[in-house]
């Protein structure tokens, strides 16, 4: 249903939503006939039914020239309804516009196009004379195309024809958005002239430059940063301050112009010609009469800002080199994995001493490439801050294979490691990094060559040396000598190189917090650290971390011997899924006694468990497998045997921890690559110990 208005205007159906508590005799007067039964809701979805925020600060003051009484009741309701707080004047000829125009203190105009005796155009002159920063928007019962364009271009913000009011809110919202936006550029170019040595202070470069790119004004932060006077830069072309993307710079002037304000990030380059990452922000100022003069230019250097950016990007690449890394590990560790297993048992059925040498060999690269896939591991993940138990040696060895590798071949490094070397509890990341940085600092001190020498061994501490602020209890400890033939440290500067920031390198060529970080590393460690050095004579730093209590019992100990367990025909279910390993280890476990039934994932190790379920005494199951992981085919097995015995293992670095167990006593861990030993010694641990055979003649009790 539709109804029509004054000047032969079309109503749609919608607009008498939300009208119909007006009494009737009103309807009657403006429209012809009462108002329609409200549509449903969702036929009405073009109304805005919310009301605006654009005049919430205040009432919203609208001049409205408009003839037709009927016409400008409905668009008052409309307003009304759409604004919480609205004041609309109405005037319906020329003289009275032009008074209403000299208060000026509206917030939009809305004027018809056709009517009597004036046109709209000369409408649009009248207010832009009189009120130029006044938006004006066309509320019309038809426009032409070409009479929408000239309206336009002449000054109107937009145009609503009578019969879509459902875009009159939009039309009145952008309007005054734009002139506030409008008004606030004039303020700033005001401020920027009445408060100009204010602007000196400003940490950021700012500059104003004509249309020809001629400079206007340069600021103290701009000679700062760009490293030209003011003297010098003003009457210069803005060229002067070059960048060195040039096509992202002339669509930032596109931009510019069509829109009035650009903001992007820009390679500038400075008087010493230093690349400079800035963010620029570019607003176009205009005159009184609106058409653009000159343009102001802010420029925030944010070079610093970009470096922290992309050293983050480097550590979220790690993080993704770690994900895959742990891949990588799990496959390699099923590849070598076998290969200990089969040695321990071809060392059993071999006598040929020779061939004995040959196993020894291929057990011993096997176990180191167990231990670098690990350390990769470690590593590419980043540090965790997680204490592990390790070896201190092995990370001797390998940053020493890293400097061989890396550092100039002027420079001898050799290493001295104690054989006997007791454990320590560290993150092999934070570990890894004190011997870097102490190594680097050595190198770079012998800039001629030199030697290279790192020593670990176990000593005591009685008397705790006390540098760098570090504290450590008397008691055992495994020291790392990093020790060079370098230029030295003097003794006045001893004490400062383990400030944060401090550094006596060139500039670029180091940050100053090695020493720092490796004090802090070490006191989290509550270890200490020992200094020797003289000018000349190189220097020594020796690191001193608590020795493992338990590693430090079992060197005084002497060793004892494990007998090969004898599995009285014990049920053992073996999960994996690489073939090598299920082979290996189940002729392992069946030469040493035990049964063993095999699964290659967990739905197979689930439809052998029931069926072996009252004979089971152990599961070993690796942790990740297709179809179905260890874990969750365990916890199956779980809720029908809680007392079932499982042995986890994993090509991955993991703890023992994050598989899932009611009772520790009920599962242990296992680590890939795994000896033939460390799974038998698992599993006389977890299952019971065989009863010694009865005397002759005896009786059980």
């Amino acid at each position: 249903m539709e109804r029509t208005g004054a000047k032969g205007m079309v109503l749609p159906k919608c607009l008498f939503q939300g009208f119909e508590w007006l009494p009737d005799p009103l309807w009657r007067k403006a429209l012809g006939s009462s108002p329609p039964n409200p549509p449903p809701w969702h036929q009405a979805s073009l109304v805005n039914t919310q009301p605006s925020n654009a005049g919430a600060d205040r009432a919203l003051r609208i001049l409205h020239l408009e003839d037709s009484p009927p016409d400008h009741f409905l668009i008052k309701e409309w307003l009304r309804r759409e604004y919480s707080g609205v004041e609309i004047a109405v005037v319906e000829n020329e003289t009275d516009f032009l008074a209403a125009l000299k208060r000026n203190d509206y917030d939009i105009i809305l004027s018809d196009y056709r009517l009597p005796g004036i046109g709209g155009l000369e409408v649009l002159r009248l207010a832009r004379e009189n009120c130029p920063h006044t938006p004006f928007v066309f509320v019309t019962g038809s426009l032409g195309e070409e009479a929408a364009i000239n309206t336009i271009r002449e000054g109107a913000t937009d145009y609503v024809l009578k019969d879509h009011l459902n875009r009159l809110t939009a039309a009145v919202d952008r309007a005054i958005r734009e002139a506030r936006q409008a008004e606030k550029i004039r303020q700033t170019e005001e401020k920027i002239r009445e408060q100009a040595s204010l602007l000196d202070t400003a940490q950021d470069a700012i500059l104003v430059r004509d249309l020809q790119g001629h400079i206007l004004y340069w600021n103290k932060s701009a000679e700062r940063m760009y490293g030209w006077a003011a003297r010098e830069a003003l009457g210069g072309q803005a060229e002067m301050v070059s960048t060195k993307d040039l096509p992202k710079h002339q669509e930032a002037q596109k931009r510019l112009l069509a829109e009035g304000s650009w903001i992007g990030e820009l390679t500038r380059v400075n008087r010493s010609g230093n690349e400079l990452r800035v963010e620029s922000r570019w607003t176009l100022v205009r005159d009184a009469q609106g058409s653009p003069k000159s343009i102001l230019v802010i420029d925030t250097d944010i070079t610093g800002r970009k470096a922290l950016e992309a050293q983050f990007l480097r550590a979220q690449r790690l993080e993704s080199i770690g994900g895959m890394a742990s891949g990588i590990a799990h496959d390699l560790n099923n590849c070598l994995s076998p290969i200990l297993m089969g040695v321990a048992v071809l060392k059993d059925a071999i006598t040929d001493p020779s061939l004995k040498i040959i196993l020894s060999s291929m057990e011993s690269s096997a176990t180191r490439g167990a231990g670098v896939v690990k350390q990769v591991l470690t590593f590419a993940r980043g540090s965790s801050g997680e204490r592990v138990v390790l070896q201190p040696n092995y990370l001797v060895h390998e940053i020493v294979k890293i400097a061989r590798e890396t550092f100039p071949r002027s420079i001898r490094i050799t290493a001295a490691c104690a054989s006997d070397l007791w454990t320590i509890e560290s993150d092999p990341t934070q570990f890894h990094q004190i011997l870097l940085n102490l190594c680097v600092n050595a190198r770079d001190a012998m800039p001629d060559g030199g030697t290279l020498t790192l020593v670990s061994e176990n000593v005591a501490v009685n008397n705790p040396i006390s540098l760098a602020g570090l504290k450590g209890d008397p008691g055992p400890y495994v020291r790392i000598d990093v020790k060079d033939t370098g230029t030295g440290i003097p003794p006045e500067i001893q004490q400062k190189i383990f400030q944060p920031f401090f550094t006596t390198k060139d500039e670029g060529k180091g940050t100053g917090l090695g020493l720092s970080t490796t004090v802090s590393i070490l006191a989290s460690h509550r270890g200490l650290l020992g200094l020797q050095s003289s000018p000349g004579l190189g220097t020594t730093f020796s690191l001193y971390f608590p020795a493992n209590a338990s590693a430090v019992a079992a060197s005084q100990r002497p060793p004892e011997s494990r007998a090969v367990p004898n599995g009285r025909h014990d049920l053992i279910l073996l999960v994996d899924d690489e073939a090598a390993i299920r082979e290996l280890c189940k002729f392992v476990l069946e030469s040493c006694g035990y049964q063993v039934v095999t699964a290659e994932n967990g739905v197979q190790a689930l439809a052998v468990f029931h069926e072996h379920k009252d004979k089971l005494a152990l599961v070993v199951s690796d942790s990740n497998m297709p179809v179905m992981g260890g874990a969750s085919a365990v916890r199956a097995m779980r809720r029908v045997a809680p007392e079932l015995k499982i042995i986890f293992t994993s090509g991955e670095i993991a703890r023992e921890e994050d598989f899932e167990s009611a009772d520790p006593k009920l599962h242990r861990f296992l680590a890939k690559p795994y000896t033939a030993e460390s799974l038998l010694g698992l599993i006389s641990e977890l299952l019971p110990k065989p009863e010694p055979p009865l005397a002759p003649g005896a009786t059980p009790d």
